[in-house]
């Protein structure tokens, strides 16, 4: 089975042929079909799955010319942007979903989107640039997986969705805990634009999965016939993991940004304890410069100025002076 066409994967500024895969199920067992057969709208199946690149003209054309397809529905199939959300029409659905960026050079963060229209007898999705997880699903169908309806189907890719975000989740989450291991070891170089990343990709996965959750609970709870019993029981399942995936993210968020504090105590002790130092330091010396200034006037009357251990007896005293200080800093805990 080969993979989507090369010249999609080069990114959003290719458009690639319309079509890149496509299912037509009867009675639960999938036929791979071309793309000449899902535009004559697959009718000998009991339904069909057509993915399409949404920015060849071709399959636009294609969605809009669909009687099937309400015109808000095919505008939001098309859209450039997009969130996740769910929105109910007389004959369908219209569901918005995003999945990590797994593709080479990509930031995982940087999430991509699958459009649906979702009916009884078409499910149609879209996307800008690769998803793995639609690839995943076409290797399981191909694989002999039974998929009896189009909300069946449509609970697959977003638990496939899924399955690709928690690693990513459990990679942030890892990445804080070795951050905080670092800065309870003393720290090191780069912690705190490493602490940034984190949570800059923290609250750019937060930002598109709080709205899934939203949309995954909206479609668990529709109480349309596209979904039967065991679709509801599975999407039910994914907006649970979901929402724990959200909450998972949203602490190892609220850790960064503990840690960015710590890290900023930190700097702060440190600066604090050297300033400390200094300010010892110079207020040791700054009686004994004054005593040295003082004997190194040339004025007669001078003592020690004909004995030979004078240098040592003003050193003696410095000492003396020195050690006296240091003892009372330590008695009115300077040091």
């Amino acid at each position: 089975m080969s993979d989507e066409p090369a010249q999609i994967n080069r990114g959003e500024t290719d458009t690639g042929p319309p079509f890149v895969f496509g299912f037509g199920f009867k009675g639960g067992v999938a036929t791979e079909t071309r793309w000449e057969d899902a535009a004559s709208h697959g009718s000998d199946y009991d339904f069909i799955w057509l993915h399409l690149n949404m920015l060849n003209a071709e399959a636009r054309k294609w969605i809009r010319s669909r009687p099937d397809i309400p015109f808000a529905a095919a505008s939001a199939l098309l859209a450039d942007e997009t969130r996740p959300r769910m929105t109910a029409f007389e004959k369908g659905l219209v569901v918005n979903l995003r999945g990590v960026n797994l593709n080479e050079g990509a930031e995982p963060e940087d999430m991509v989107s699958i459009r649906i229209w979702l009916s009884e007898k078409v499910l149609v999705t879209t996307r800008r640039r690769r998803l793995k997880a639609a690839q995943d699903l076409r290797v399981d169908i191909n694989g002999g997986l039974r998929i009896d309806n189009t909300g069946m189907l449509l609970a697959r890719i977003a638990a496939k969705l899924t399955d690709r975000a928690e690693p990513y989740v459990m990679e942030v989450e890892d990445q804080v805990d070795e951050l905080e291991a670092e800065i309870l070891e003393g720290g090191g170089s780069g912690l705190r634009a490493k602490l940034a990343d984190a949570r800059q990709a923290a609250v750019h996965f937060r930002r598109f999965i709080a709205p899934q959750r939203d949309a995954l609970n909206r479609l668990a709870a529709d109480e349309s016939s596209l979904f039967e019993h065991h679709s509801k029981i599975e999407l039910r399942e994914v907006a649970d993991r979901v929402t724990r995936m959200t909450e998972d993210i949203d602490a190892a968020r609220e850790r960064a940004m503990v840690l960015q504090d710590q890290l900023t105590d930190q700097r702060a002790e440190e600066m604090n304890r050297n300033m400390m130092v200094l300010s010892v330091v110079a207020a040791v010396f700054l009686p004994l410069g004054f005593l040295t200034g003082l004997f190194g006037i040339n004025v007669g009357g001078m003592p020690w100025v004909e004995s030979a251990a004078g240098f040592w007896i003003v050193s003696l005293i410095s000492v003396f002076i020195a050690a006296g200080l240091l003892v009372i800093f330590r008695l009115i805990k300077w040091l």
